[in-house]
């Protein structure tokens, strides 16, 4: 490893570091302030969640640059969307949505626990199903006694995320974002088509495409998205909330972090402000 690539690493890890501190100390700060009505405790656990989820994504992607690439980054950012979407949609209605929100998942664990019931009855037993069916009925049940949980196979909300993002003034983040992310997410062509195809040297193949698994390397563009999305949300939960925090945002952290001390370093042409998935 050269020195410039030494100096670069050790830089880079010293931002990952300070970024995870940053994301990390603003959500812990939100919800320092955020008063609960402990009657209503599903409104906060739902957005204290999703909240926390958003920043568990963003510290979890800044933490394994290895997969600051094309081909598995984008699997995280479409899921750091679909979070703040959802957030976005339940704080128009916290008391009705966040209820949904929560009764759907309940259900849905439920679900869960009756193939694995069903499977250890056709299949036999098996001590680490039991352990684990003991475990996951026991977290259930501790929110909701079982037999009184319904499931439900629809959508939670009751439309589509498209709809969800339009009333949640999420439409930008949903046309230039959520919706390329999914193709990644769901192995849909025009992401196999680019990343996993290559044209074959055989001219007499009428160039027709090979399978491929391209190298890429790491690309500072994906914790750069995934620190504007974690932004959007904390962003939205002080407005909604009237909370003022001192910790610095991720976005701005990042970016002015950024400038000072990699930007010297790194031939990364896709950290830019200004794209469009906002």
């Amino acid at each position: 490893m050269t020195e410039p690539e030494r100096k670069w690493h050790a830089e880079l890890t010293a931002f990952i570091e300070n970024y995870c501190e940053i994301v990390t100390k603003g959500l812990d700060e939100r919800w320092q302030k955020f008063k609960i009505e402990i009657y209503e405790k599903e409104i906060y656990e739902a957005i204290g969640g999703l909240l926390a989820r958003q920043a568990t994504l963003s510290v979890q992607l800044a933490m394994a640059p290895q997969i600051w690439n094309p081909h598995i980054a984008p699997l995280i950012l479409r899921c750091m969307t679909d979070a703040h979407i959802t957030l976005a949609w339940i704080l128009l209605n916290p008391k009705d949505r966040a209820s949904k929100y929560i009764q759907y998942g309940l259900g849905q664990e439920k679900l869960y626990l009756q193939h694995l019931k069903k499977s250890e009855e056709e299949e036999g037993k098996d001590e680490r199903v039991q352990k684990l069916i003991e475990l996951r009925e026991g977290w259930l049940n501790g929110q909701q006694w079982e037999f009184l949980t319904e499931v439900d196979v629809g959508s939670w909300s009751g439309m589509n995320t498209r709809n969800m993002a339009k009333e949640a003034d999420c439409e930008a983040l949903y046309n230039f974002a959520y919706l390329p992310f999914s193709g990644p997410t769901h192995n849909m062509w025009q992401h196999v088509g680019i990343y996993n195809l290559k044209p074959c040297s055989n001219p007499l193949h009428k160039y027709h495409a090979v399978p491929t698994i391209t190298d890429f390397p790491i690309s500072t563009d994906f914790l750069y998205r995934s620190a504007k999305y974690v932004d959007r949300s904390y962003a939205l939960f002080d407005k909604t909330f009237g909370i003022v925090v001192s910790t610095p945002m991720p976005h701005h952290w990042f970016v002015e972090e950024y400038e000072k001390r990699l930007d010297k370093y790194s031939n990364d042409a896709g950290t830019a402000v200004g794209q469009k998935d906002k």
